[in-house]
């Protein structure tokens, strides 16, 4: 049995396990708000069911490899967790090696805090962009930039302009370097 006795490994550790809970708490809809927000019953289920028209094989298939709607989403997001996830922990291990100089630790703690700020901006965006009403949103905070992916049917430009604002406001980044776009 392993026992973590670096504080860096522990205090990572518990920002990661922090970051999966926020994110499942973000994308998962609670019990509660079912019966509150839509009056779910047979007729409608029954209608909903009917409205949909079965697709053919070949459109099946195309469908599976261009994911949409939610699918895109939570793709994306747990893509970028997977792959934020493999940068942390090699940063980690170069911070628990020997080898490196002070200068090189130092570097590596400053981008593992760096990552750790845009985890935190993209979760912060993510949750306000939503609470704005719209279905879903992913948000790509870089050091230089922010690009913001929202689910939305009926998507205007003056929507974009609040998103916009917003990322302004939220990460401090200038109007020039956000890009924002729609995506059913």
């Amino acid at each position: 049995m392993t026992i973590i006795t670096n504080r860096n490994t522990v205090i990572v550790a518990l920002c990661v396990l922090a970051l999966v809970f926020l994110y499942l708490s973000f994308t998962q809809k609670p019990v509660e708000s079912l019966g509150g927000e839509e009056e779910l019953n047979r007729e409608t289920l029954a209608e909903q069911a009917m409205a949909v028209p079965e697709a053919p094989e070949r459109e099946q298939e195309t469908i599976k490899e261009q994911p949409g709607g939610d699918e895109f989403f939570m793709e994306y997001r747990l893509e970028r967790d997977r792959r934020r996830a493999q940068e942390i922990e090699l940063l980690q291990s170069m911070i628990n090696s020997g080898d490196e100089g002070s200068d090189i630790k130092q570097e590596v703690q400053y981008k593992l805090l760096a990552i750790t700020n845009s985890i935190d901006q993209e979760l912060t965006l993510e949750a306000l962009i939503m609470a704005r009403g719209y279905a879903d949103a992913v948000a790509v905070v870089q050091p230089e930039s922010v690009t913001v992916v929202v689910r939305s049917g009926d998507f205007t430009e003056e929507d974009a302009a609040r998103i916009a604002d917003l990322v302004t406001r939220t990460t401090g980044i200038s109007l020039a370097k956000v890009t924002v776009f729609a995506r059913e």
